[in-house]
């Protein structure tokens, strides 16, 4: 049976608990004050969180670093894709394209982007239909932004 594609907003540890300690540390602390702005989405198979992302419409903690260019995409009608994480367990089940493909007929037609810190997992993205389009540089090193739509 295909996992669920489920909002757990509502419930964000279900979520963060599956993330690596230096991820929830990145977001725990903030969420508080994103739950009216921002989205959990999870792949879930019963009793069990196999992986998700966060879809925030405003600039999230992760892009504060490069917060105007991020203010950008968003004044343009994207969303951000954040935090998107397969437990390791269950990697190689192609349930990353998986929680994109939910999350795309989800919001049919919207535009996203997304930045990544491994230039590496461009192929995996460019897949599902987003492009290279900047790389930014700041005090936590390079990330390249990709955008679909």
């Amino acid at each position: 049976m295909a996992p669920a594609f489920k909002d757990c907003t509502a419930e964000p540890e279900q979520f963060f608990s599956i993330l690596p300690p230096d991820w929830q540390e990145a977001i725990r602390p903030f969420w508080p004050g994103y739950g009216g702005s921002a989205r959990i989405y999870i792949l879930e198979s019963p009793g069990e969180t196999l992986g998700g992302g966060i879809v925030f419409s405003t600039v999230s903690p992760d892009t504060m670093f490069y917060q105007e260019e991020a203010q950008q995409w968003f004044s343009r009608g994207y969303l951000y894709i954040g935090f998107l994480w397969v437990a390791e367990q269950y990697r190689g089940r192609k349930l990353g394209g998986g929680w994109l493909e939910a999350l795309f007929l989800h919001y049919p037609g919207q535009r996203f982007w997304l930045a990544i810190e491994d230039i590496q997992l461009l192929h995996f993205y460019e897949r599902y239909g987003f492009r290279l389009v900047k790389e930014v540089s700041g005090e936590d090193g390079v990330e390249w932004i990709l955008a679909k739509g």
